[in-house]
């Protein structure tokens, strides 16, 4: 190490990455006891609600594409509405 990094790297610093270190471990050791092993029936009912998820997001797009082509059609009837209004007509 060099000089000017073992300055910057006082023992309050390393105490602090080496506490953090440490907890990090623990953390990753006590997160992997609490999963719980996975069984065939929390597997059927993933695969279900990837199903309706899939089924929420289609009627989502298709719902969009409705609004996306009603607001077209109102954007054209300003447009229609404004030029007649700038030209005078009524």
């Amino acid at each position: 190490m060099s000089e000017v990094t073992q300055r910057q790297l006082g023992w309050p610093a390393a105490a602090t990455l080496i506490a953090a270190m440490v907890g990090a471990a623990a953390a990753s050791f006590a997160v992997d006891r609490e999963v719980p092993t996975i069984v065939d029936e929390d597997r059927f009912a993933s695969g279900r609600e990837i199903a309706e998820v899939r089924a929420r997001l289609t009627a989502i797009e298709v719902s969009t594409q409705q609004l996306r082509t009603e607001l077209r059609s109102d954007i054209k009837e300003v447009r229609e509405l404004l030029g007649k209004l700038v030209s005078g007509e009524r």
